[in-house]
């Protein structure tokens, strides 16, 4: 097996204590993830998933253990290798979507560039490359609110892609899309991961956990089980 992109080494995360009760969120997490995986994160509503995927995303550093990047802890980034972690390194859709209302989607898109040395000519071409690669090049110019569901759903997953992250953490992304609509996302993520970067998927559900090529099941804290599935094909 290829060097893993992400390691985590006895990872453990509390609230609480003092005058207050601790509260146990994360209790040893050890997990090694490579490129090209498409690893869902199934568990109950607190189990220590989405603690999971902040730690991994950088977005809570306060933590027991160590996550490696590229073989660096994140607890030892300096304040700017944060800040590049999360403008180069990492990219994330969300289940609501997190579009801005009166942005165009180009503007929206390209936006996730601004701390880039990009200028603004390349940045707005970049975003209408990725606006037209996820189908929505005849919608580029349209708010967010004359788009359905899937249409805002595809806008963040080219808003994800825009600094060309090493990984993607997804959290819950088809949870206000239809049926339908959440296979055809979902297989767009899938391709993703099948190009060579690393997606990670939080998901309470079986079905959808089903179309990726790893399940890690989370409970109170620790992972219970770790199954391959399917292999990804491009």
């Amino acid at each position: 097996m290829t060097t893993p992109l992400i390691e985590l080494k006895n990872i453990r995360k509390s609230y609480g204590g003092g005058d207050s009760p601790q509260v146990d969120v994360l209790r040893g997490i050890d997990l090694s993830i490579h490129a090209g995986e498409f690893v869902a994160i199934v568990g109950a509503s607190g189990s220590g998933k989405s603690t999971l995927m902040n730690t991994i995303g950088g977005l809570d550093s306060d933590f027991e253990g160590a996550i490696l990047y590229e073989g660096k802890n994140l607890r030892d980034f300096s304040q700017k290798e944060m800040v590049n972690y999360h403008k180069k390194s990492i990219g994330f859709i969300f289940q609501n979507f997190n579009l801005i209302p009166h942005l165009d989607l180009i503007d929206n898109v390209s936006i996730a560039m601004t701390l880039s040395n990009a200028d603004e000519k390349t940045r707005r071409g970049r975003a209408k490359e990725l606006l037209t690669q996820v189908g929505l090049k005849d919608h580029m110019h349209k708010k967010p609110d004359q788009l359905s569901g899937g249409q805002k759903q595809r806008v963040a997953i080219a808003r994800a892609l825009a600094n060309d992250p090493d990984v993607i953490i997804a959290d819950e992304p088809t949870g206000a899309l239809d049926a339908d609509t959440t296979d055809v996302i979902l297989n767009m993520i899938r391709d993703i991961a099948a190009s060579g970067k690393l997606v990670l998927m939080v998901t309470h559900s079986d079905k959808v956990a089903s179309h990726c090529s790893r399940v890690l099941r989370i409970d109170q804290g620790q992972i219970v089980s770790d199954q391959e599935q399917k292999p990804l094909e491009i």
